[in-house]
């Protein structure tokens, strides 16, 4: 992986100044409808504390969703309708969601609780989709300490099928709103990275990016990685086209990088690109670490453009292995999910 100061030698910095540009008036970003996914575990939990000042700064509605199995364990006693667990597991958890909202010090309308069965990620996505939320947040549950299994199974499966924005929470994260830092509107993103590959995906990823920086006033960091997926060489001659191949793929990137940053209006944002070589996921998430990055904001998939793969591998990998949060952008629209909801 590239250490920090490999990094700096091969970004490009390019800094936009906020006098140096000229702001047009830009519609700010509607985020009306929260949604945030709570097992009751530590890192769910930590996940609510972590919303509170996103909802605060865009007078957003909290929404909490709790999805139990539907095999829940059968009574023994074959007397008692079969009904009633489910009712009790369903006032249950109305109950334990209407704590932890008292715990987090916000009052939430009835409404506002919902307990669902079947499949979480099925469930959250569908719920997402029938209320109209704006962004859902979830928090990833890895604690094995190994690295391809630090993204939980329903967290990873929301990010493909949501048909919004996901704001997965990263570790380091839970820390902080295990100390409260976060209900004490400490929560700010100073910094920004955005990756680019100059797809209409990404380019989706970067609007939603100027927007949400706007509420922040953030600094964007533009990360593109030249990177060559396939090299298969027919003879011992033919490898020695590879350095000139990624010297040109450089040159290009840089070229498109330059074009974007001045024919963009940027609203008065500070804007820095950066330039790297390499696979694009690690580039990403070292530059994002060397930077001290407090926000990775990137779309679905880039340049692939298969409609069927609904995570693209440079965001999966992302996802997985970035040490700050990841907001994922849906680069297309979202399959709605057809198995049955249940809801109290």
């Amino acid at each position: 992986m590239t250490s920090k100061t490999n990094l700096a030698k091969k970004s490009s910095p390019r800094i936009l100044r906020r006098d140096r540009v000229i702001k047009k008036d830009r519609q700010a970003l509607q985020i009306q409808n929260v949604l945030v996914s709570v097992d009751f575990s530590a890192p769910s939990l930590s996940a609510v504390e972590f919303a509170l000042p996103l909802i605060k700064q865009f007078g957003a509605e909290l929404h909490l969703v709790h999805v139990f199995a539907s095999d829940y364990p059968i009574t023994a006693l074959v007397a008692l309708p079969l009904v009633l667990p489910e009712v009790e597991i369903n006032q249950s958890v109305h109950q334990h969601l209407k704590d932890v909202a008292e715990k987090c010090a916000i009052k939430l309308r009835g409404e506002n609780l919902h307990a669902l069965k079947g499949r979480p990620f099925e469930e959250i996505c569908r719920l997402a989709r029938d209320i109209r939320i704006d962004l859902i947040i979830i928090a990833t549950r890895g604690n094995t300490g190994f690295k391809h299994l630090t993204l939980g199974s329903t967290a990873e499966r929301v990010v493909r099928y949501s048909p919004c924005p996901v704001l997965v929470m990263r570790g380091g994260d839970r820390e902080k709103a295990g100390r409260g830092e976060f209900s004490r509107g400490a929560l700010g993103f100073r910094k920004i990275l955005v990756p680019i590959d100059f797809s209409e995906c990404s380019m989706k990823g970067l609007l939603y990016a100027q927007d949400f920086a706007n509420q922040f006033e953030s600094k964007l960091i533009l990360l593109n990685s030249v990177h060559f997926q396939y090299y298969v060489a027919s003879d011992e001659y033919a490898r020695y086209d590879l350095p000139r191949l990624t010297q040109y793929a450089e040159k290009a990137a840089r070229k498109q990088m330059r074009d974007l940053v001045k024919k963009t209006d940027w609203g008065g944002l500070q804007v820095e690109t950066s330039l790297q070589t390499g696979h694009p996921g690690q580039q990403i998430c070292d530059g994002a670490r060397g930077c001290a990055a407090d926000l990775i904001i990137t779309s679905t998939h880039g340049t692939t453009g298969f409609k069927h793969v609904l995570l693209g591998s440079t965001a999966e990998y992302v996802v997985r292995h970035a040490h700050c949060p990841v907001l994922v952008v849906p680069s297309h629209e979202r399959p709605a999910l057809t198995s049955t909801k249940t809801q109290t």
